[in-house]
């Protein structure tokens, strides 16, 4: 069980993370996050968390396994309109906001564009921002943050066993998944207050915990395969990808 309690007694944010939603279970705390959006439920920096997760979602049609009470599910609610060439951004603070929570407990977590969060080159974590926009401005924003903390090897499916990992198995015991939520909103607030005022360190920071610049990458786009040198973000937060000589930009946010 998630104690929402314990989350909230360690925030020093000041808009993330007030208001709480906690469930038993969930099909997807994504998708339950835009519910609460479309009922009006939900005010801006609200947290959907769950026990279980039962469908979770992966970029594209990817799916994203979590094992019941071990892992961290969760979702962050942004209604602040913001504009376009900002959204790009969001993803970036989401997965500098995960190192940071991470990190403090003696692992080096890295990123790989465009939302994985890799221990020792193995999975550890994963982030999926989705998006709504009209009149050119971003309505709202949904950040999911899936971590494993406390799965064991013997919880992972077959077929994920030698490709993930997590927080128990890297540092050798388990812990407070409230704790690890509440150090990452902490993060995420400390980053959202420099989306206007500080681009460029966004940027900088992410670019210091990437474990991929100028190397080969293969990912899906529009369902398409790309293979590429990733280069680095751009001034939109967007990836810069040279692909057969010619450098492309790709969003790291979902747009719908």
């Amino acid at each position: 069980m998630i104690f929402t309690n314990l989350i909230k007694t360690n925030l020093s944010s000041h808009r993330f993370g007030k208001q709480i939603e906690y469930y038993q279970q969930l099909e997807s705390t994504n998708v339950k996050a835009w519910e609460l959006i479309d009922a009006d439920e939900a005010s801006h920096g609200t947290l959907v968390i769950t026990d279980n997760q039962i469908k979770g979602k992966g970029r594209g049609k990817n799916s994203w396994f979590s094992s019941p009470s071990k892992g961290l599910v969760m979702s962050l609610i942004l209604t602040e309109q913001i504009p376009t060439e900002k959204a790009g951004f969001i993803p970036l603070v989401a997965g500098i906001s995960t190192i940071k929570a991470l990190g403090n407990r003696s692992t080096f977590p890295l990123l790989k564009w465009p939302n994985d969060i890799l221990i020792g080159g193995k999975k550890a974590g994963g982030i999926l921002c989705e998006s709504r926009w009209a009149e050119k401005k971003i309505r709202s924003i949904v950040v999911g943050i899936g971590i494993n903390v406390n799965e064991t090897k013997n919880d992972f499916p077959d077929e994920l066993k030698p490709f993930a990992t997590s927080l128990a198995i890297e540092t050798g015991h388990s812990l407070q998944r409230e704790l690890v939520a509440s150090t990452l909103i902490n993060a995420f607030e400390e980053y959202w207050g420099k989306l206007h005022e500080s681009p460029q360190e966004i940027i900088a920071d992410w670019i210091s915990v990437c474990g991929h610049i100028n190397q080969k990458i293969s990912f899906n786009y529009n369902n398409v395969k790309y293979d590429g040198i990733f280069k680095g973000i751009d001034n939109q937060g967007q990836a810069i990808v040279t692909i057969e000589g010619n450098d492309q930009m790709f969003p790291s946010i979902i747009l719908d």
